[in-house]
């Protein structure tokens, strides 16, 4: 026969039970609640903004509300040629940016990048401006976007970075010197082949091969067959794969019989689909650009 009768210990469970649900359940769920609505309304107050209404953001908003508003900025002006040619805006963000100096660093950073992806060359100058005196957490930034403005003008400034302590200085300046792609570089990224950080030295044969030169071509190979990632277990594989990637597309550019047949070879047999594919895409490329090459060249013999 069931007994029935609660034992003694059964309502101070009940106690218990209802003061785990009032101050920890139910606020939790409140909090939770809040933080989905404040994430919606954040989400569509955003959709609807401005560069104006960030810039505006930046300017008077709140600590976290003002780099939050650089960041989106930086995103939608790489899509933006309209508003990143407008006069106000250009002065808004310039004035914007200097200001910027003591705030938040990711204000600053974001900033930067918002005025890398513009393309605007009209942003060098700012970005250039006491660039030596800058706070070391924020130069990567600005580098980085010098070297999506393509700018010839900074490449002086920034050779003075390839010896700079901070290694995310050094590969960013050897990452901005292959996207100018200026050959006043090439003597110096030739000394970052040789940096203690391997991934300085693999992005120095990158940026070499873009310009046209080939000293990095022995690390090209290496990087581009993939063997070399298994004395550096700390890259993962997603890692290897676009390294591998940007090798490729770099290597094909020195026009070198051996690099090219390596990425035949890869093309045909190699394991991963990504790589046979990106193999494939720039043979293509190559092969079209050298019959137009010829075709232009017999032409106008």
């Amino acid at each position: 026969m069931t007994n029935n009768i609660p034992t003694p210990n059964e309502p101070e469970k009940s106690i218990l039970k209802v003061l785990f649900h009032s101050f920890v359940i139910i606020p939790f769920l409140v909090a939770a609640s809040l933080v989905f609505v404040y994430s919606l309304f954040s989400l569509l107050t955003y959709e609807d903004a401005t560069p104006f209404d960030y810039l505006n953001d930046i300017k008077i908003g709140g600590a976290t509300k003002r780099w939050q508003s650089a960041f989106e900025l930086s995103k939608i002006l790489s899509s933006s040629d309209e508003i990143s040619r407008d006069d106000r805006f250009i002065s808004e963000m310039i004035n914007v940016f200097e200001h910027s100096k003591h705030d938040d660093n990711r204000v600053r950073q974001y900033l930067a990048l918002a005025m890398g992806r513009t393309g605007n060359h009209i942003f060098i100058d700012p970005l250039l401006s006491g660039i030596e005196d800058e706070n070391t957490e924020n130069i990567p930034a600005i580098i980085r976007a010098l070297g999506l403005l393509e700018s010839e003008r900074a490449v002086q400034k920034l050779k003075l970075f390839l010896d700079h302590e901070d290694e995310h200085i050094r590969l960013q300046t050897v990452i901005a010197f292959g996207n100018i792609a200026d050959p006043l570089a090439i003597e110096d990224l030739k000394k970052s082949l040789y940096d203690s950080q391997p991934n300085i030295r693999w992005d120095a044969a990158i940026s070499l091969a873009k310009i046209g030169d080939d000293s990095g071509r022995d690390i090209l190979l290496k990087l581009m067959e993939g063997k070399i990632f298994i004395n550096f277990p700390e890259v993962d594989v997603r890692e290897q794969d676009q390294a591998r990637i940007v090798a490729i597309r770099a290597g094909v550019l020195l026009n070198d019989s051996i690099i090219n047949n390596l990425i035949q070879e890869l093309a045909d047999k190699d394991e991963n689909i990504n790589i046979r594919k990106t193999a494939m895409e720039v043979l293509k490329i190559y092969k079209n650009s050298t019959k137009l090459w010829i075709k232009s060249n017999v032409a106008s013999g």
